[in-house]
């Protein structure tokens, strides 16, 4: 169950990030998502608020308890709601329709990339109106989000539709399996290079020999051994020898 756990942290943080831009950092708020869960339900979910939402891939339906709505209205409108008790208002409607886009395109954008560390990239969805609440079985996502104005915490949930499941185990799946094809490490005496530099010869000449040297000179030499240099260290000597024309190095031993 890890991997779902690490999928739930990811969600947590998105959403985190959302009530940090749009709510706490413009209405002087501190809403705070304090946990965060992926899990079927054992009874049907509770709440008020349900809307559906229609992506490519499936629809999301979004819920949040009232009192978390009734805490973003007065945030939003500076004032005083009626409290639980009170009936809801076309104006607390809009604003569960309108956050609840929102969301749903939150988790949308999760649900497509798995626990990777960005979140994807979706199409806005579109409203599809209220919807009945998540029956007993279905998945969802579930938020518990504080804020010091709220008399208790609320609970957010998006419950996924099977298409939306799908892609979910697929994108869990392949964090889980391992790599088919182990990447191949060449032997480090293979990947290090080195360039290695023979000197044929040295010859002791007078000053006055060099300046009189002109086109067409012979310099006469004998070839023995040459010595073998990285770096212009040497490292070993070796006999030069005449193989199809070209002149090659034989018979490397140790330098003294």
């Amino acid at each position: 169950m890890h991997l779902l756990d690490a999928f739930a942290r990811r969600w947590q943080g998105d959403l985190a990030g959302w009530l940090r831009r749009h709510v706490n950092l413009r209405q002087g708020a501190r809403f705070e998502v304090v946990a965060a869960t992926l899990h079927r339900l054992e009874q049907e979910a509770p709440g008020c608020g349900w809307n559906g939402y229609a992506f490519a891939r499936g629809s999301l339906v979004c819920g949040a308890e009232r009192g978390l709505l009734l805490a973003l209205l007065a945030r939003r409108f500076g004032a005083e709601t009626g409290g639980d008790e009170a009936p809801a208002t076309a104006t607390e409607d809009r604003l569960a329709a309108l956050f609840g886009a929102q969301w749903a395109a939150l988790a949308a954008r999760r649900l497509e990339v798995g626990i990777a560390a960005e979140p994807g990239v979706v199409a806005a969805p579109v409203a599809t109106g209220s919807a009945p609440a998540p029956a007993r079985g279905s998945w969802v996502l579930e938020a518990t989000i504080t804020e010091p104005g709220m008399p208790a915490p609320a609970r957010l949930r998006v419950a996924l539709a099977p298409a939306w499941l799908e892609r979910l185990w697929t994108q869990l799946a392949a964090e889980r399996a391992p790599s088919s094809v182990a990447p191949t490490v060449a032997p480090l005496r293979t990947r290090l290079e080195f360039r290695l530099v023979a000197q044929l010869l040295d010859k002791p000449m007078a000053l006055a020999d060099v300046a009189a040297l002109k086109v067409g000179d012979v310099l006469p030499i004998t070839l023995g051994e040459a010595d073998a240099l990285v770096d212009g260290l040497r490292l070993f000597k070796a006999r030069v020898a005449e193989h199809d024309g070209r002149l090659c190095l034989t018979c490397f031993s140790d330098s003294d």
